[in-house]
């Protein structure tokens, strides 16, 4: 569920994202953590929102970044894609490539007729 919190001061919200990475680090299921470049994964948001993507870089030289991922991704709000962190506690299950291709496809095609 979304949820939003105001802050006082930039060291209030430093100190916030801090504590929500750590709350998203201590979730991180194995295959979660192992998920690595040119891998693709499903995300099921609670509103129901799919979201899918791909791994394009990773940010293993950086410890406080280690369950990041950048990622290209696709979804009903995004059908052109978006490149963007992906915190890898929020992936809901791996995709194949093949299937990643389909629904790329899928949007494209969505978005040349008008649909989204």
């Amino acid at each position: 569920m979304l949820s939003i919190e105001t802050v006082e001061s930039i060291e209030e919200l430093v100190i916030a994202q801090r504590q929500a990475i750590e709350s998203a680090d201590a979730r991180v299921k194995a295959w979660q953590r192992q998920i690595k470049v040119g891998e693709c994964f499903w995300i099921l948001e609670p509103d129901g929102l799919e979201i899918f993507g791909e791994v394009i870089s990773d940010y293993n030289t950086i410890p406080h970044r280690r369950n990041f991922r950048e990622c290209r991704c696709y979804s009903a709000a995004c059908p052109e894609g978006e490149v963007g962190d992906v915190h890898v506690a929020t992936m809901t299950a791996r995709m194949h490539r093949a299937d990643f291709e389909l629904i790329k496809r899928l949007f494209k095609m969505a978005v040349d007729e008008g649909y989204l």
